[in-house]
């Protein structure tokens, strides 16, 4: 997989993007922000590629390689002595920008516990799992905005991967959310930008007797993730295990299938034949 580099220079209605982006960098000038989340999404598929989004973006998700929970209380006071933003709410991670942008703070890389989640101060009883973001940084992509700003933002295999991550910790208290997000990942790959790559790179698709466009960019999904993984994880082989338990699952026709019931409508079989195809080309296996 190639880490792309965008260039959304003449999108003039990201100018508040930019905007974000240079406060940030004015406030904060020793953190790299990583951008995640719907907005990412945005990004990937909309504004890359005129794919239309189904869900609204309602603020923008960036991610911080800290240390520890010392660097997050400098970087939130950084914030908060800038102009440009202020808290929003009671929630130590989420602010406010001039522009009316609501933004949440996700800290990863030092402070987490060993099973990958952080516990947010200061009475450590909120819980959030960030698997995958280390290996979101190392692999994101370099994208231009107006003004002459620059912002990584995950890839679109690793989103993927954040977002079964995140449907698996959420789904019950935000359904629907992260799981439609998923299915327009899958649906739209080959169009983002792949169309080129099933020919050169998954040729063997395209002799299925049962060949389906949209399950073959899926399956080449899953391939790419599973090889950021192999490149970037540390520990890629749990990962791995990880991302591969939670939709073997949901794939099973006896499973539970409830990432399935937040996806379908009427083509639920379609759409369980997709999310195997992703898992298919994650685990290595021809077939999709």
């Amino acid at each position: 997989m190639v880490i792309l580099s965008l260039d959304l220079a003449a999108k003039s209605e990201l100018t508040f993007l930019a905007e974000l982006v240079a406060d940030l960098r004015a406030a904060a000038p020793a953190w790299k922000p990583l951008l995640v989340g719907a907005m990412a999404r945005d990004l990937l598929l909309y504004y890359a590629h005129n794919i239309p989004v189904i869900r609204a973006t309602e603020d923008i998700d960036l991610g911080f390689a800290l240390a520890d929970w010392e660097d997050f209380a400098a970087l939130r006071a950084a914030l908060l002595a800038s102009t440009h933003f202020e808290a929003h709410g009671s929630l130590v991670h989420r602010f406010s920008h001039r522009r009316g942008r609501q933004i949440d703070l996700i800290p990863f890389g030092g402070l987490e516990r060993p099973d990958g989640s952080i516990a947010w101060p200061p009475r450590g009883d909120e819980v959030m799992t960030v698997v995958g973001y280390r290996e979101a940084l190392a692999s994101a992509n370099d994208v231009m905005l107006p003004e002459g700003q620059r912002v990584l933002v995950v890839s679109l295999p690793m989103l993927a991967v954040l977002k079964v991550i995140a449907w698996s910790e959420r789904h019950t208290t935000a359904p629907r959310q992260d799981a439609v997000d998923l299915l327009l990942i899958l649906r739209s790959y080959l169009d983002a930008g792949n169309q080129q790559r099933l020919y050169d790179e998954a040729a063997h698709l395209l002799d299925d007797d049962n060949f389906d466009y949209e399950r073959a960019g899926a399956w080449l999904a899953g391939h790419d993730a599973a090889g950021v993984l192999r490149k970037y994880a540390a520990e890629q082989t749990h990962l791995h295990q990880i991302i591969s338990t939670i939709l073997t699952k949901e794939v099973d026709p006896d499973g539970p299938l409830r990432l399935l019931g937040e996806m379908a409508g009427r083509d639920a079989e379609n759409i369980r034949l997709l999310l195997a195809a992703f898992l298919h080309g994650f685990n290595g296996e021809q077939t999709p």
